[in-house]
């Protein structure tokens, strides 16, 4: 005879404990859960139970920094800056480069010119590439949208 799926059921954790001690053995109730058991014997199933409802009592008594009357946060020290410019690849920044000097801003002409949109990116990928295309070295313009690019062929 074959027995069927007693590897799955062993594995499934369907088999009662093994259990060592006799007095313990002795009062386990197979019907009952473990948590039960454990409860019936005067122990304590969740160990770190008492731990987890100090912590939430921690967590609910913490307080987030008040604001100064200015409206300026209390810790000012490790406040990062914000910054508009996204770094682009210098593959990405000759590619659109190329596009933007032979169409200008005519995102849509450019979806469409497979020769010098040879990646094939949509409108709004190359509107993003070009409007977080860091300025040229002799301009004085930040990382946003210019309305002329040109492409001289160095970068």
């Amino acid at each position: 005879m074959v027995k069927h799926g007693a590897t799955k059921k062993r594995r499934s954790g369907r088999a009662p404990p093994n259990i060592l001690d006799k007095t313990v053995r002795a009062m386990w109730n197979p019907r009952k859960s473990p948590a039960q058991n454990m409860s019936d014997m005067g122990l304590q199933s969740g160990v770190n139970s008492s731990i987890d409802k100090r912590a939430e009592c921690a967590k609910e008594q913490w307080k987030a920094p008040e604001a100064k009357p200015d409206g300026s946060k209390a810790i000012e020290l490790f406040d990062i800056p914000q910054t508009n410019s996204v770094n682009v690849s210098i593959e990405d920044q000759k590619y659109i480069r190329k596009c933007l000097a032979k169409h200008g801003d005519d995102y849509k002409r450019m979806t469409r010119d497979i020769k010098t949109n040879d990646m094939q990116h949509t409108q709004s990928k190359l509107k993003n590439m070009a409007e977080n295309l860091p300025a040229d070295k002799g301009s004085s313009e930040g990382g946003c949208a210019r309305k002329s690019h040109a492409f001289n062929g160095e970068l």
